[in-house]
């Protein structure tokens, strides 16, 4: 894979000396490629459409040329027209506030922006940089001045410009949505003028700033509402708009051709690109996804079987790139349920699972064991800690203290229905035979056992959480009392002290402290037992320029092309 560019904003497109200067000393390949993560993150733009069930109307640069053109290579450039990606879940809503789904969001990506830009690769105050917005302070604790940048333009075939007045009806807006939580907190905006806002939050909070990189919280267009135009959320201000979307089938975005920011650098890796069109394919059986690949159907195939691996990796027109992941597969408990509202049981059953062969049956080894409940990469990552390593005597010694030393315990592990999941299930089953815990596998779909999870009727289950800007999300969500993502149904007043703490404390070397204690304390209270993180897997046509991967799996593709 070649070398990405040191320097490039993704946001723009345009190459800034000092981010060259720093990027190429420290030779970030995927610094650059995780960059992409949040400022392209979210909704679909581009003109009238339908609403995704089915097919819809063309907009600007219209779905029956797109059609015609997919796969074809244009001369002048040296590039296939189309880049088309074969991914493993398919899409289900394409309006941004009403929507979590990262599925979605790979695709929406590509067409909105946020004020925020979310550099996954760097670290610090690198982290979070300019997107849509070039610049902000606290003023005081609650109020914060944002300035907006001035040569910004919405998809809307009329070339209207980004204002204030945009990001003001945004952020109202999304209180009023599903996506409420991801601004929590927040209270107003104010327009002091058309590029500067102020926002009102209730407290002082470490990532308030960092939300605003959230994919649902790109800057949408308030005339587009006003109008009445029909799904005026496919309206955005990124390098792609939206075009046909056919359920089941295709998702197919098109390039904008004067695209505010589209000034590309000098490089290899943009000399022909990027594509002129973006086709997502589901292909939900993973085989499929292989075949497809080799026979040329697709450009690039997400979330490769494991045990295929070996046939892509002798082809040699396929490139298999893997990297160290940031997505933590887990097993866990519903505390609120008897036997295991005890916590010493919990920490028996942790010391009976053996993770290495968990590894090993999931993803044949390609990925990451830990002890720590935060997932690898995000600020305060600790893994220093005891924990509960494989050991049967231990359980045993536990299980005795926890007034079961005949075990005699019969229980249910509730699970997505599928790889890998299928696999953890079956090793675990067998690891708590051992200590005396017959377990009941109980495969459901993923609506379902999200259902049962929030509904607290599960005892045990299997999940994943994928998070890669902000610890809150991890803290905050899944263990923080009321929480309802907290399919613990966890309840601890000193770990929501300590949550809230690592939000506010403006003293970072005492919220470092505090975060340290804080994973140290969830891991002894045992509500989850981490499992591993899993490698980002992915295969491609060799051809492939332009990518931009991290390891949580949600690339952005908006410079991506194949190479002829």
């Amino acid at each position: 894979m070649k070398t990405l560019i040191a320097g490039f904003c993704p946001v723009t497109g345009r190459t800034g000396k000092e981010m060259e200067e720093k990027n190429m000393k420290k030779k970030m390949v995927l610094a650059l490629a995780a960059v992409m993560l949040v400022t392209s993150l979210a909704g679909c733009g581009g003109g009238s459409s339908s609403s995704g069930s089915g097919s819809s109307g063309s907009s600007s640069g219209g779905s029956s040329e797109a059609a015609a053109s997919a796969g074809e290579s244009t001369e002048a450039t040296g590039a296939k027209e189309t880049l088309i990606i074969g991914t493993d879940a398919d899409i289900n809503n394409l309006d941004l506030q009403k929507q979590q789904d990262a599925a979605n969001n790979v695709i929406l990506k590509n067409t909105h922006q946020t004020l925020v830009f979310f550099n996954n690769g760097s670290a610090g105050d690198d982290r979070f940089v300019p997107g849509l917005a070039t610049d902000w302070e606290f003023s005081d604790d609650t109020h914060i001045t944002m300035h907006l940048r001035d040569d910004v333009y919405f998809n809307d075939g009329e070339q209207t410009p980004m204002t204030a007045e945009d990001v003001k009806f945004t952020l109202d807006m999304a209180m009023e949505n599903v996506v409420a939580s991801a601004l929590a907190g927040y209270v107003s905006c104010n327009v002091v003028d058309d590029h500067t806002v102020e926002i009102e939050i209730e407290s002082y909070s470490n990532e308030f700033v960092q939300s605003l990189a959230s994919v649902p919280l790109s800057i949408q267009s308030k005339k587009a509402y006003d109008d009445g135009v029909e799904d005026p959320y496919y309206i955005g201000t990124g390098p792609y708009k939206f075009d046909e979307w056919i359920d089941g089938e295709y998702c197919r975005l098109v390039k904008v051709e004067d695209y505010w920011g589209n000034d590309l650098p000098e490089d290899d890796n943009f000399a022909a690109g990027p594509a002129k069109i973006i086709e997502f394919r589901p292909y939900i059986e993973a085989s499929s996804r292989v075949m497809a690949l080799q026979t040329g159907e697709i450009d690039v195939c997400i979330n490769p079987p494991i045990n295929e691996l070996q046939y892509l990796e002798d082809d040699d027109n396929i490139e298999v790139y893997e990297q160290t992941g940031t997505r933590l597969f887990y097993f866990a408990f519903n505390v609120s349920k008897d036997p295991w509202d005890n916590q010493t049981l919990r920490q028996a059953v942790a010391c009976a699972i053996d993770r290495d062969a968990v590894l090993e049956a999931a993803v044949y080894g390609k990925g990451t064991l830990q002890t720590t409940i935060l997932n690898r990469g995000l600020w305060g990552f600790y893994d220093d800690m005891e924990g509960f390593d494989y050991d049967l005597d231990r359980a045993k010694s536990l299980m005795a203290e926890a007034g079961y030393p005949d075990g005699g315990i019969s229980t249910t592990l509730s699970y997505a229905s599928g790889t890998p999941y299928e696999q953890i299930a079956t090793v675990i089953q067998a690891n708590l035979a051992d200590i005396g815990i017959e377990v009941t596998l109980e495969p459901m779909e993923t609506a379902t056992l999200k259902s049962a999870c929030v509904d607290g009727t599960q005892e045990l289950f299997l999940w994943r959480w994928n998070e890669d800007s902000k610890v809150d999300f991890v803290y905050r969500d899944l263990f923080y009392t009321g929480s309802g993502s907290n399919y613990h149904h966890y309840a601890d007043s000193k770990a929501d002290e300590m949550i809230d703490i690592v939000a506010t404390e403006k003293d970072q070397d005492v919220r470092l402290q505090t975060a340290q204690e804080l994973q140290e304390y969830l891991v002894d209270a045992c509500p989850q037992v981490p499992l591993y993180i899993a490698n980002l897997v992915i295969a491609y046509n060799k051809n492939l320029r332009g990518q931009y991967f991290y390891g949580g799996g949600n690339h952005n593709w908006s410079h991506a092309y194949i190479a002829e």
